[in-house]
């Protein structure tokens, strides 16, 4: 289920999507910008312990090279997530779709067409901190890419191959592709009726507290929840709280 040209490499054997066998019913767990299935991979044990099939999917142009990451854009990644679903319907029952960032975003866009009965939208980039992500539409104009002032230091070897090729620089071409799936998914958002849970963090750098409030005001689902969480940074689903959200999580789908 992962395409990827022969001439390009996956980083870490742990970026290649993830499949884990289960019940008749899956779970479609989308990772974030810039991300992999990597950071994905204890919420998918967790949800696949309690019973369900999980497919955590790569989306094109992450965990390999940030050549291949410029060659990608946001239609790339929205039919990945598309294809994925109606894949996953063909087989399964139901399908559950779990989102972080903009794997968040994607799933509000993928849940505005499909509507699948339940989805959970983890930090949901529906709003960036960083003001400069609106501008991008412009930037991209005049450079391909920025180097970052200050970047996170890791052990993990295939986070540091991550850091090298995605982390090291801003590439204000790809901004503007999240950019464009924000202006998208909140122009969608009315047409969402799935029971939805999300999650955010109070010490979030990234996604602000407030999505869970444009989120909750702009759909038109029957059931919504909310969990704020108090210690958390940014990749809620494998941070301090990981068991926390695990757990929500795992009490939401039942």
């Amino acid at each position: 289920m992962d395409n990827i040209s022969k001439d390009t490499e996956i980083l870490c054997s742990d970026f290649n999507s993830i499949f884990l066998k289960g019940s008749d019913i899956a779970v479609l767990i989308i990772h974030g910008f810039t991300g992999s299935p990597h950071n994905m991979q204890y919420i998918g044990k967790r949800l696949n312990k309690a019973g369900y099939t999980v497919y955590i999917p790569r989306l094109p142009g992450h965990g390999t090279n940030s050549t291949d990451f410029l060659n990608s854009t946001w239609r790339d990644w929205l039919r990945q997530v598309v294809d994925s679903y109606i894949e996953l319907k063909t087989t399964y029952k139901k399908v559950y779709v779990l989102g972080l960032s903009m794997g968040g975003v994607l799933t509000l866009l993928l849940a505005s067409q499909f509507t699948p009965e339940k989805i959970v939208l983890a930090a949901p980039a529906i709003e960036a901190t960083d003001w400069r992500l609106k501008l991008t539409p412009i930037i991209k104009l005049f450079t391909k890419k920025i180097k970052r002032k200050k970047r996170e230091v890791y052990n993990d070897d295939c986070l540091k191959k991550l850091t090298k090729e995605y982390w090291t620089y801003n590439f204000p071409s790809k901004g503007a592709d999240l950019y464009k799936l924000q202006k998208l998914a909140k122009k969608r958002m009315n047409k969402v009726k799935s029971d939805t849970l999300i999650i955010v963090s109070k010490k979030d750098n990234t996604v602000p507290l407030k999505v869970k409030d444009i989120i909750k005001n702009n759909i038109n689902s029957d059931i919504v929840k909310t969990i704020i969480l108090e210690e958390s940074g940014h990749v809620v689903v494998d941070d301090v709280e990981k068991e926390v959200v695990a757990n929500e999580v795992i009490k939401f789908f039942i």
